[in-house]
């Protein structure tokens, strides 16, 4: 194998390990996993494959998301991508957040790198650890529930 083909590789095994602790620590630490009774509008998906349920609750003011939060039960995957979620979409409006699915679901469907871009943009940062699910289509479900669940009370009208 050459230097150049070992370093790659490296890298890649490292970016992994990185992807797979950051979800790791989503799932045992999950950020945003609360009850918000200030909800204008709710989201919800299941698994009944394997008996994910997720449920998203948003604070709107106008086109603006002020909170966000989410509940129920669901696999490391899905419970780190909805920590995630809630970490990044307080503060977008309504049409940013609306985007950012479509490019979440977009990474994990194209199976974009890092040193991919996007054609719509790429990922917020904070989002980078979903890259380490999109080698893994069986898992890609796991990772878009919470994001589809915001979709949907997007479209949600109060």
């Amino acid at each position: 194998m050459s230097p150049s083909a070992e370093r790659a590789e490296t890298s890649s095994a490292m970016l992994s390990t990185m992807y797979q602790e950051t979800l790791l620590a989503h799932h045992r630490a999950p950020h945003n996993r609360r009850a918000l009774p200030s909800a204008t509008h709710r989201g919800a998906r299941k698994n009944p494959l394997c008996g994910d349920a997720l449920e998203l609750f948003a604070t709107l003011d106008g086109e603006r998301i002020l909170d966000v939060s989410f509940g129920g039960r669901g696999c490391s995957i899905s419970v780190a991508s909805a920590s995630m979620l809630t970490d990044v979409v307080g503060g977008m409006t309504r049409n940013e957040a609306l985007a950012l699915i479509d490019r979440v679901e977009a990474m994990l469907r194209d199976g974009h790198r890092a040193s991919e871009p996007l054609a719509h943009g790429d990922l917020p940062s904070a989002l980078d650890a979903l890259r380490g699910v999109a080698p893994f289509p069986a898992r890609h479900g796991c990772a878009t529930m919470p994001w589809l669940a915001l979709r949907d009370a997007l479209h949600e009208h109060p």
